[in-house]
C-alpha cells in the first residue's frame, strides 16, 4: 500500500511540475531540483510486523562480538606485565641456582671419594712392603721398616694438580704366647692427604693395620 502511494505521489508531483513549466511559471531546472530533493530520500515504512532487537538477539550479537576473530587477535596480541616477567625471571634464577650448586656439590664428592681411595691404595702398599719383611731367627727385618714415607696419588693428573700423602707407619711387637714365647708384629699406616674446599685445606686420615708372625713359627 506504501509502495502504491509513493508512486502516486511521485506521478502527481510530475505533473504538476509539468503544468507549472507548460504555463512558464517556473524553469526545468527548478522542476529537476524540487525532484531531487522531494523523493532524494527512501519512504520509510514502518507497520507492526518491523523486526525489533529482543534479548536473545542481544545476547546472541554480544557472543558474536565475543568469539569474532578480530576479538581473539586482540586478546593474543596481550602480553605479560614486568611485575609477571620479574616473578619468572627469579623462579627461573633459583631453579637453575639450585641445580648449579647440586651439580658442585656432586663434583665436589665425587673428588673427594677418588683421593680418598688414592688413600687407601697408598697405604695398603705400606701394609704390602711389610708383608716381604724377613723375620726368622737370623733375621729381623721389621726394624727396618721406616716410620715415615710420603707418596702421590694414583690419580689423574694434568699441569700441577700432584696430591701428596704422609704415611705414618708404626710398628708394634706384642707377646701373644708365653709357652713357647711367642711374638707378633703388629704394623699400622696412618696415610695423611689434604683436601681443599672453598679456600679451606682440611686433612683426613686413613687407616690399615695388619699382624705378622715369624717365618719359622713352630707348627
Amino acid at each position: 500500500m506504501a509502495i502504491i502511494e509513493h508512486y502516486n505521489l511521485r506521478t502527481l508531483t510530475q505533473l504538476l511540475a509539468i503544468n507549472l513549466l507548460m504555463e512558464k511559471r517556473i524553469g526545468l531546472l527548478d522542476v529537476v531540483q524540487a525532484e531531487r530533493a522531494t523523493f532524494a530520500k527512501p519512504v520509510s515504512m514502518c507497520t507492526k510486523f518491523a523486526a525489533r532487537r529482543t534479548a536473545l538477539n542481544a545476547a546472541a550479537v554480544s557472543r558474536a562480538r565475543v568469539n569474532s576473530p578480530y576479538k581473539r587477535s586482540q586478546q593474543g596480541i596481550a602480553a605479560f606485565t614486568l611485575a609477571e616477567v620479574v616473578v619468572c625471571l627469579g623462579i627461573v634464577a633459583l631453579m637453575f641456582g639450585g641445580i648449579i650448586c647440586a651439580y658442585i656439590q656432586g663434583a665436589q664428592r665425587a673428588e673427594w671419594a677418588g683421593y680418598n681411595l688414592a688413600a687407601q691404595a697408598l697405604a695398603m702398599q705400606q701394609i704390602e712392603q711389610a708383608k716381604t719383611a724377613m723375620w726368622d731367627s737370623s733375621h729381623n727385618e721389621f726394624t727396618n721398616i721406616l716410620s715415615k714415607t710420603w707418596g702421590c696419588f694414583d690419580i689423574p693428573i694434568s699441569g700441577t694438580n700432584r696430591i701428596y700423602a704422609t704415611n705414618y707407619v708404626q710398628v708394634t711387637s706384642n707377646l701373644v704366647s708365653t709357652s713357647p714365647a711367642l711374638y707378633i708384629y703388629m704394623v699400622k699406616v696412618d696415610t695423611v692427604w689434604p683436601y681443599t674446599r672453598a679456600g679451606q685445606r682440611v686433612y683426613y686420615t686413613n687407616t690399615l693395620a695388619d699382624y705378622y708372625a715369624p717365618d719359622d713359627q713352630p707348627q
